[in-house]
């Protein structure tokens, strides 16, 4: 399920996308870089639009590191960090996968300035 709205900070419109993930992919185990490409396809047009992503983890127990990877690490390698910094948002994230994705992001920002180099 992916729920809209709309934000007004400083009289500026921005629009709010918020993807449910387990009602997406209809598990609470998101595993495979070929799901997180899927998710990551879907969300790249929004953020090149500057609106706002909120990835939601709720009832999700697992999430793989490959699949955090399409979406953080990608990103970030591609783009750097500025790219997804207060757009693309995570919420009802456990311990475990918020581990797992700034692990994802640490690692894909030292690519990333290894790819610049």
């Amino acid at each position: 399920m992916i729920k809209y709205d709309k934000l007004k900070d400083e009289g500026e419109l921005f629009m709010k996308k918020e993807f449910i993930l387990k009602e997406i992919f209809k598990t609470n185990s998101l595993g495979s870089r070929y799901n997180g490409e899927i998710l990551r396809n879907q969300i790249k047009p929004l953020l090149d639009n500057n609106e706002i992503v909120i990835l939601n983890f709720e009832d999700i127990n697992i999430a793989t590191q490959s699949f955090l990877d399409e979406i953080f690490g990608i990103f970030v390698r591609a783009f750097g960090t500025d790219y997804i910094k207060n757009k693309l948002l995570i919420k009802n994230v456990s311990p475990e996968i918020k581990k797992t994705i700034n692990f994802v992001i640490s690692y894909s920002k030292k690519r990333q300035k290894e790819i610049v180099a």
